[in-house]
C-alpha cells in the first residue's frame, strides 16, 4: 500500500514536472524570444503540453466505468497531440535546413493530412473501435491501426528529422556550419529523450505511457529549444545590428545632404538663415533646402513627407531633387510646384505624397514669391511686430491630383523682418495628456523670444517643445527654419 502511494505520488510529481517545463519553455519562446505562437516550435511546445496534460489525467481515468467518456477524450488528445507535434517538429526541421518541397499540397499531404485523418479515425473510435478499444475494466486499449499507422507515422515524422541531422553532421559538417550546428542539437535531443525513456523503463522500471512520453520530451526541448532559440536570438540581433548600421549610414547621408546653415549666404550678409531638422526615426521623411538660383534670387523650401522611416525619407530625396531640378530652371514658385506634381503623379505606385512650402527670393528687392503645397502656415514678423500665420493656401499637396494648378503670393521683406517655416512635427507634438502643442502655444512662444532669427531662436522653441511633450515619443519629424534680413 505504502510502495503504491509512494508510486502513485512520483506519477503526480513527474507528470506536473513535465508539463512546467514545458510551459516554461514556451513562455520563454513567446515572451523572453518574441518568437510567435504561429511559429512551428511554438506549436510544437502548445501541443505537448496539451498531450503532457491529457496524458497525466488518463492514467487517474483510466479503468473507471464512470469516467468511460474522459477515458476516450484522453486518448483521443494524445493520439492527435503526438501526431500533430511530431508532424509539426518535421516541418520546422525542414525550414531549418532549408528544404523546400515543390507546391503547397505537398506541404498539406504530409504534414496536415495524417493530423486531419486522425482526428476522424478518433471521433470513430467509440464504434469502430479501429484506434482504441476499452477491455472488461474499462481500461483502453491500443489497436493495430495505432501500433501499425499513427505510431509509425510519429516515428516516421522523428525518424526523417534525425535521418537529416545525421547526414548534414557527416556530409557537410565544414560547409553548412549554420545547418549543421542545429542538427546537433536535434541529435542531442534526440539521445536525450531516447535517455530518459530507457532510463524510466528499464532503470526506474516505470513504465506508464505518459511518463514515458511526456518527460522525455520535456527535459528533450529544455535543451533542444533553448539552443534553438538562442541561435535565432543571435541571428536576429545580427540582422538588427546590420539594419541599425545601414539606418546610421542612411541618417548620415540624409544629414550630409541638407544645405550648412553657416555662412550660407556669403554673397549675401544682410540675410540670417538657419535651419534644424529632428526626426522621429534614425531618418525622416522632412527636409529643408535653401540655395541660390542666381546672383539675385534665393530659394528656400521645406517640406514633409507622408509616413516615417525608410520609405518617407527615399521618397523625401525624390522630391528635394526635382524642386532644385525646376528651380535652378528660373520657373515660377507656381510654375514648379506644377511641374513637381505632375512629375510625382505620373510614379507614385505607393501612394505617397508631400506637403511642401517654397519661397523666391529677389535679393534686390527683397520681395519673396511663395507657394504653399498643403503645408503649414508659415509666420511672419514685422521688425518691430508680432508673429502672425500666413494663411495662404495655394493647393493641395505634392502627389495628389496631377491637375492641380498652384499659385503664387508675395512677401515684402524690409530690415528686421523675420519668417519661420515649420513641419506639423511641431504643433502636433503632444504631452502625457494627448493635448497638442498647437498654433496657440507656438506663437505665444515666438513672440516671446527677445532676439529673432538664428540657432538660438530655434533651440528655444525646439526645448518649448520638448518640455512640454516629455514623457512621451517623438510623434513626427521636426522640422525648423528661421530667415531673417538685416
Amino acid at each position: 500500500m505504502i510502495a503504491d502511494n509512494v508510486t502513485e505520488t512520483l506519477f503526480i510529481e513527474i507528470s506536473l514536472f513535465s508539463v512546467l517545463l514545458l510551459v516554461f519553455m514556451l513562455y520563454n519562446n513567446i515572451v523572453l524570444y518574441k518568437i510567435s505562437l504561429k511559429d512551428k516550435l511554438s506549436v510544437v511546445l502548445l501541443s505537448s503540453i496539451v498531450l503532457a496534460v491529457f496524458d497525466g489525467i488518463w492514467h487517474f481515468v483510466d479503468g473507471n466505468v464512470e469516467l468511460r467518456l474522459l477515458n476516450y477524450a484522453c486518448g483521443y488528445v494524445f493520439a492527435i497531440s503526438f501526431v500533430f507535434a511530431t508532424s509539426m517538429f518535421a516541418w520546422f526541421s525542414l525550414e531549418r535546413f532549408e528544404l523546400t518541397l515543390s507546391s503547397k499540397k505537398m506541404y498539406a499531404l504530409l504534414f496536415v493530412a495524417p493530423t486531419i485523418l486522425t482526428v476522424f479515425l478518433c471521433l470513430s473510435t467509440p464504434w469502430t473501435a479501429l484506434i482504441y478499444s476499452l477491455d472488461e475494466s474499462c481500461s483502453i486499449q491500443y489497436m493495430d491501426l495505432f501500433e501499425y499507422f499513427l505510431a509509425p507515422v510519429c516515428f516516421l515524422y522523428m525518424g526523417s528529422s534525425i535521418f537529416l541531422a545525421i547526414y548534414y553532421v557527416i556530409m557537410h559538417r565544414e560547409k553548412k556550419k549554420e545547418k549543421v550546428a542545429y542538427a546537433r542539437n536535434l541529435l542531442i535531443f534526440a539521445v536525450i529523450g531516447v535517455g530518459v525513456q530507457l532510463l524510466q523503463g528499464y532503470i526506474l522500471e516505470i513504465d506508464e505511457n505518459y511518463v514515458v512520453t511526456s518527460l522525455s520530451w520535456a527535459i528533450g526541448f529544455v535543451f533542444f529549444t533553448t539552443n534553438v532559440n538562442t541561435d535565432r536570438f543571435v541571428k536576429s540581433r545580427e540582422k538588427m545590428a546590420a539594419v541599425e548600421s545601414d539606418l546610421q549610414l542612411a541618417a548620415n547621408i540624409q544629414s550630409g545632404a541638407l544645405p550648412t546653415v553657416v555662412h550660407a549666404f556669403s554673397k549675401h550678409p544682410e540675410l540670417n538663415v538657419f535651419a534644424s531638422m529632428t526626426t522621429a526615426k534614425e531618418v525622416g521623411g522632412d527636409f529643408y533646402d535653401f540655395f541660390e538660383i542666381d546672383d539675385s534670387h534665393i530659394c528656400f523650401v521645406i517640406a514633409d513627407v507622408s509616413g516615417k522611416g525608410v520609405p518617407a525619407a527615399l521618397f523625401m530625396m525624390v522630391v528635394k531633387t526635382m524642386i532644385r531640378d525646376h528651380a535652378s530652371m528660373k520657373l515660377s514658385t507656381a510654375e514648379i510646384f506644377n511641374d513637381v506634381n505632375r512629375l510625382l503623379c505620373e510614379n507614385n505606385a505607393e501612394e505617397m505624397f508631400a506637403t511642401a512650402w517654397i519661397g523666391i527670393l529677389d535679393t534686390n528687392t527683397r520681395i519673396m514669391k511663395c507657394t504653399n503645397a498643403g503645408h503649414n502656415a508659415v509666420c511672419f514678423a514685422k521688425k518691430d511686430g508680432s508673429f502672425e500665420f500666413l494663411r495662404q493656401r495655394h493647393g493641395v499637396f505634392l502627389a495628389g491630383f496631377d491637375s492641380t494648378q498652384y499659385k503664387e503670393a508675395d512677401i515684402q521683406f524690409e530690415s528686421g523682418d523675420c519668417l519661420f517655416l515649420y513641419t506639423d512635427g511641431l504643433t502636433e507634438a503632444h504631452n502625457v495628456s494627448a493635448e497638442l502643442y498647437g498654433e496657440e502655444r507656438l506663437l505665444k512662444k515666438l513672440n516671446s523670444i527677445e532676439i529673432r532669427g538664428g540657432e538660438k531662436f530655434l533651440r528655444e522653441i525646439s526645448d518649448d517643445v520638448n518640455v512640454f511633450s516629455e514623457g512621451t515619443d517623438p510623434f513626427d519629424d521636426l522640422t525648423m527654419m528661421v530667415i531673417r534680413v538685416d
